[in-house]
């Protein structure tokens, strides 16, 4: 039997809701809310089929009444340190299509200290963003803003130190990542590591280097305290620790693990790449004679030479996540931690 045809109100009425027209045209009904009033500026399939169906239905916005019902705005905020830093230029990708998919907008703010990123909260808060998603700049302490604005409007915080128990908590198993890491270390036959962290000031970064000593008492690794430094995440810091590492007075390397260790972990992509361009210079093979993983599988962990082994933080995840958070609203937080992924390349696999 044919499916029967859906009814529409007879012309010159207006009895269709928003409902309708959205079951009509198979979207959601703030897709239809975006194409009639003009938010949503794609004129593709889903947009074509939105306004068949109000035509259909004989449906019109009437934006005053929707004033006054709702104070939704289809607009997610989003604040970063920076647009190039690994995570966050990741995410910011991920969430654009993520938001796309949902008919709504995405609003950018970057502030790389504590009173840039408040000064953005407030703005993005200012135009009533449906929602908030914020990696916290390193060393900043947004637990007033974050407490203030929490009550009113659901915020995730993605990775970092909680600063407030309103906002939900999107973050990395930095712990798994670390165990993850070295276990394949040792798998590789190392005897010794070094741990190039990121700066001192960093919650993150002093966590990180007290997990890098806890995996090493497990494993029965050796290191050494000259070994280990806080720094800048820039290829330059990772060439100058390296030549310091390896470099200088290399003649008298021995057979003795307390000469050099037998492989570094860096705390990012670039800091080990510069290593790399380093070990190169003085001579050093890798991986036969040191193993390098790189944090954040950025683009140029695939073009190094050897590629370069390291921990792919699952983005896709994190974004999918904080939108859920979001959706469930402000009275809900909740704090997800998520494992990452050791990408093993070329820089730890003698072929």
């Amino acid at each position: 039997m044919p499916a029967k045809p859906m009814a529409t109100p007879a012309a010159g009425t207006s009895s269709a809701s928003i409902t309708n027209v959205a079951a009509l045209a198979n979207v959601s009904t703030a897709t239809v809310s975006r194409v009639l009033s003009g938010k949503r500026a794609k004129d593709d399939d889903i947009a074509r089929r939105v306004r068949a169906a109000a035509s259909a239905l004989n449906y019109s916005v009437n934006y005053a009444a929707s004033a006054l019902r709702s104070d939704v705005t289809n607009t997610i905020g989003l604040i970063i340190p920076s647009a190039t830093e690994s995570l966050s230029a990741q995410l910011l990708d991920e969430l654009e299509q993520l938001v796309d998919v949902e008919s709504q907008q995405l609003l950018l703010g970057i502030g790389r200290d504590q009173a840039t990123q408040t000064e953005r909260m407030e703005s993005l808060m200012a135009r009533n963003v449906d929602g908030l998603i914020i990696i916290a700049a390193s060393g900043a302490d947004l637990a007033a803003p974050l407490e203030r604005f929490a009550q009113q409007t659901p915020i995730v915080q993605v990775g970092g130190r909680q600063r407030s128990f309103r906002t939900s908590m999107v973050s990395i198993d930095e712990n798994a990542a670390m165990e993850m890491t070295v276990r394949h270390l040792v798998s590789s036959g190392v005897r010794s590591v070094a741990y190039l962290a990121g700066k001192e000031v960093s919650f993150e970064s002093a966590e990180l280097f007290a997990m890098f000593h806890t995996q090493m008492r497990s494993y029965s690794l050796a290191t050494a305290n000259d070994w280990n430094q806080f720094g800048e995440r820039t290829v330059q810091r990772g060439f100058h620790c390296a030549m310091r590492l390896f470099g200088y007075g290399r003649e008298e390397i021995t057979d003795d693990f307390r000469a050099r260790p037998d492989a570094l972990i860096c705390c990012d992509d670039t800091v080990a790449f510069g290593a790399m361009i380093a070990l190169d210079t003085i001579g050093l093979r890798i991986p036969q004679d040191v193993r390098i993983v790189g944090y954040g599988d950025s683009p140029l962990a695939a073009t190094t030479m050897p590629q370069l082994t390291s921990l792919r933080p699952p983005v896709g995840q994190i974004a999918a996540e904080a939108r859920r958070l979001i959706a469930a609203g402000p009275a809900s937080p909740a704090h997800i931690t998520l494992p990452p992924q050791l990408v093993v390349r070329g820089s730890t696999t003698v072929g």
